[in-house]
């Protein structure tokens, strides 16, 4: 990434072939365990072009779903979290695909199938002076350059509306 932040539990996630692909934070006059909190109880219902995304990616979602049961219902994976500060949440499988279905940590941390991918995220909470910095990044590893050229492909559509989510 090309901004400087402290070490994060998102980098004991990423393998060599991982690349960035965004990062986004926005700062909030809360307390960071309230800003924590409410990144998870966000409901889907809340976000209704995050839900259109979704359901045109063939993503399976319920509008009543918070940010946390999403990431926590497969082929998502929460794969590491210090409450109150980081979650890291994974999905491995065929770039543009729904995922495989990798059933803990340890199973994401060895995937490495060919012509397959995994995407890793975060959301993070630190403390500043006037509230907290809430960030968010997301990086993906390919494998071999079938993957890779799919993944690209899959980006180009995708890419521009991620931010979104």
């Amino acid at each position: 990434m090309t901004k400087h932040r402290p070490p994060s539990l998102i980098d004991g996630w990423l393998v060599p072939e991982a690349r960035p692909l965004e990062r986004h934070e926005s700062r909030v006059a809360a307390p960071p365990p309230q800003a924590y909190e409410a990144i998870h109880q966000v409901r889907l219902a809340e976000m209704p072009i995050v839900r259109v995304l979704f359901w045109l990616r063939g993503i399976p979602h319920s509008k009543e779903m918070t940010l946390r049961q999403f990431f926590s219902t497969p082929p998502f994976l929460i794969l590491e979290e210090v409450p109150g500060q980081e979650i890291v949440i994974g999905v491995a499988g065929r770039p543009g695909g729904l995922g495989a279905l990798l059933s803990n940590p340890e199973e994401f941390r060895s995937f490495r199938q060919p012509g397959g991918m995994k995407a890793i995220a975060n959301f993070r909470v630190d403390a500043e002076e006037k509230g907290a910095l809430i960030s968010t990044e997301t990086w993906v590893a390919t494998f071999g350059p079938l993957a890779r050229w799919l993944f690209r492909a899959y980006w180009l559509i995708v890419g521009p509306f991620s931010a979104l989510i």
